[in-house]
C-alpha cells in the first residue's frame, strides 16, 4: 500500500473566503491487480507467455476483495484464455497463479493503514479507480512498513528491478523455462572441477582463474591415467587434491630445500599468481590447509606485511644441507672456514661485499631478506590481494599452526586410535605399525598421513586402527581418507613383513579412491 500525503495548509484563492470547508477525500472503489501464470510439472517450471495463452493482465478488483477472490478471479481468467489455446498444459492441477507486482492480502492491508487520528495522510492504492475530482493529494509519495514512513524512490533491495533487462534479446512470445542454480541444501552453490591424472596444477589454476570459486562449495572429481572417472568423494578426496597440488607446487614453482619460496616464471603472469592465492585461501578454509614448506618469512610479508621471524634461521633451512654445513661453521670460527668454499656459497647468492669476521652476520641477514621476501615480492602483492583482508592471524597463531601440522612420529603414533579389546595377534600387529612409524623419515610419514587421512599434514585429531581377517593374497593396508580409519590385516608373521607390504603400498604412488 503507498500513503499520499496531503497538504495541512490548503493555498487560498481570491474568491473562496478562508472560512471555506476543505474538499471530501473520494473513496477508492476498486484495485487493479496485475498477475501472471508459471506453469510447472514433475520436470520444469516455465512462464507462459501471451502467444501460449499466458502472459501478464490486470483485473480490477473490488477494494475488499481478499487473497481467496483474487485467486479465484486470476485461475478463471487463466483457465478461460487457455481454454482457446493449444497449450500441453491444458487442465493441469500444478498450474498456479502468482501475482508480477504484489501479494494483496487482507491481513497486510489492515498492517499498513494509517492510524485514525492522522488527518494529514490519505489511503490510495496503486492503480484505484476513484472520481478524480473529489481527491485531494500532495505531490510528495511515500510508504509505510512497520508503521515507518519511507520514500518509495529511495529503493535498495539489490534484488527489485524494474523494466526489461536490456542484454535480454530472447523472443519474449517463446515460453521461458526456469532452471534454477545447483545449491546445497544450505543455499550455497556448488561448482564440479574436473582434475586430471598427472595436471592437478594446470587444472586447479585455471579453475581459480573466476574469482567466485571462492564462494561456491567444490565438488572434485578425478579422472584416472586410463580417463575413467575415480569412484571415490567426500572430505578425504578435497584433502587430497589439494596436498596434490602443493606438492606439484612445490617441485615446479618454488627453490628451497627443507623451506621453499616461489620463484618467479616468465608463462606465470598476475592473474596466475593471483589464482594460486585463491587456492590458498580456499584450502584454508575448507580445510584449514597451509603449505608450511613456505618459508615462514615469506608468509609473515604476506599476511602481515612485516617479518618477525628470524631470518637467518629460516634461511639455513632455504639453502642445500651443503650449503647449511658451511655456512654455520662461518657464524661459528670465521677464522677455521674453508675461505674458497665459502665464497663459492656467497656466490651463488649474488653477494658484492667483501666479508670479516665481524659484518658477516649483517651480510648472511640481507641475503637472506633478498631471497625468501625481496626475490618472491611479485608473488607477494599477487597473494595479498586475496588474501590479507581474508585471513585474521596472529604471528604467533601462525608459528604455533605450522608447528601443529608439522608431522613428526611421536604425533602420529599418539594419532592412533585402536580398539579397547584386542586379541594378542591383534596387539603384536598394533606393535608393528608403532615400530614402522618410529622408523620413518620426514617424506614417509606425510605418505602415511596422506594415505590414512587425505593430507600429508596433521589435520586430524585421530586415526582409527581396525583389524579384519584377510587371506596371504587379499593381505593389504587400507586407508579410509573421509573417515580417517586404517584397516589392518590381524594376521602377521613378523615385522619385516609389514614393513615390506606398507611400503610397497605407500611408494606405489597411485592410490585409486573407490569409496563414494
Amino acid at each position: 500500500m503507498k500513503l499520499r500525503k496531503q497538504s495541512t495548509t490548503e493555498p487560498q484563492s481570491e474568491e473562496t473566503p478562508e472560512t471555506s470547508k476543505p474538499k471530501s477525500r473520494g473513496k477508492a472503489s476498486k484495485r487493479q491487480i496485475e498477475i501472471g501464470w508459471i506453469h510447472a510439472d514433475n520436470k520444469e517450471t516455465k512462464q507462459v507467455r501471451t502467444k501460449q495463452g499466458g502472459g501478464t493482465r490486470k483485473l480490477a478488483m473490488d477494494i475488499n476483495a481478499g487473497y481467496n477472490e483474487i485467486l479465484k478471479e486470476a485461475t478463471r481468467q487463466i483457465e478461460s484464455a487457455d481454454s482457446t489455446s493449444n497449450t500441453e498444459s491444458e487442465n493441469n492441477d500444478d498450474a498456479s497463479i502468482i501475482s508480477l507486482h504484489s501479494e494483496y492480502s487482507e491481513e497486510v492491508a489492515d498492517s499498513t493503514m494509517p492510524p485514525n487520528n492522522s488527518p494529514d495522510w490519505s489511503v490510495v492504492t496503486d492503480h484505484a479507480v476513484v472520481p478524480s475530482q473529489n481527491i485531494i493529494v500532495d505531490q510528495d509519495v511515500f510508504t509505510v512498513t512497520d508503521g515507518v514512513v519511507s520514500d518509495p524512490l529511495n529503493i535498495s533491495d539489490p534484488e527489485i528491478t524494474f523494466g526489461p533487462n536490456p542484454g535480454d534479446e530472447s523472443d519474449l512470445e517463446n515460453t521461458v523455462v526456469y532452471v534454477p542454480p545447483e545449491t546445497t541444501e544450505i543455499g550455497i552453490q556448488t561448482k564440479e572441477i574436473i582434475i586430471r591424472h598427472g595436471n592437478c596444477l594446470h587444472d586447479m589454476i585455471s579453475e581459480f582463474s573466476d574469482p567466485e570459486t571462492l564462494t561456491k562449495q567444490l565438488e572434485f572429481r578425478r579422472l584416472l591415467p586410463d580417463n575413467s572417472e575415480e569412484a571415490g568423494s567426500g572430505s578425504g578426496v578435497v584433502r587430497d587434491v589439494y596436498t596434490n597440488f602443493w606438492q606439484e607446487f612445490y617441485d615446479r614453482c618454488t627453490l628451497g630445500t627443507t623451506m621453499k619460496v616461489p620463484f618467479i616464471r616468465h608463462d606465470f603472469q598476475a592473474d596466475t599468481w593471483k589464482a594460486v592465492g585463491r587456492i590458498f585461501l580456499k584450502g584454508y578454509k575448507d580445510c584449514q590447509y597451509i603449505p608450511i614448506k613456505l618459508a615462514l618469512p615469506f608468509m609473515e610479508e604476506m599476511l602481515f606485511g612485516a617479518v618477525y621471524s628470524d631470518l637467518i634461521e629460516c634461511f639455513l633451512q632455504f639453502v642445500s644441507t651443503q650449503e647449511r654445513d658451511i655456512l654455520q661453521h662461518t657464524l661459528q670460527d670465521f677464522s677455521s672456514v674453508e675461505f674458497d668454499e665459502l665464497l663459492e656459497v656467497l656466490d651463488n647468492y649474488e653477494c658484492r661485499r667483501q666479508v670479516s669476521a665481524d659484518n658477516f652476520p649483517e651480510i648472511l641477514k640481507e641475503i637472506s631478506h633478498k631471497e625468501l621476501v625481496q626475490k618472491p615480492m611479485f608473488v607477494l602483492d599477487c597473494w595479498k590481494e586475496i588474501t590479507q583482508s581474508q585471513i585474521s592471524l596472529t604471528f604467533e597463531e601462525l608459528k604455533e599452526m605450522y608447528a601443529e601440522l608439522l608431522p613428526t612420529a611421536k604425533k602420529v603414533i599418539g594419532l592412533l586410535k585402536f580398539p579397547a579389546d584386542m586379541t594378542a595377534k591383534q596387539r603384536e600387529v598394533a606393535h608393528h605399525l608403532k615400530r614402522y612409524i618410529r622408523e620413518m623419515d620426514d617424506e614417509k610419514l606425510g605418505k602415511f598421513l596422506r594415505f590414512c587421512t587425505g593430507c600429508h599434514l596433521i589435520v586430524s585429531d585421530c586415526i582409527s586402527v581396525e583389524f579384519a581377517k584377510m587371506s596371504d593374497f587379499t593381505r593389504r593396508p587400507i586407508g579410509r581418507t573421509c573417515g580417517m580409519f586404517l584397516h589392518l590385516c590381524e594376521n602377521y608373521d613378523n615385522f619385516p613383513d609389514f614393513r615390506s607390504e606398507f611400503n610397497d603400498v605407500l611408494e606405489s604412488n597411485i592410490w585409486i579412491m573407490d569409496i563414494v
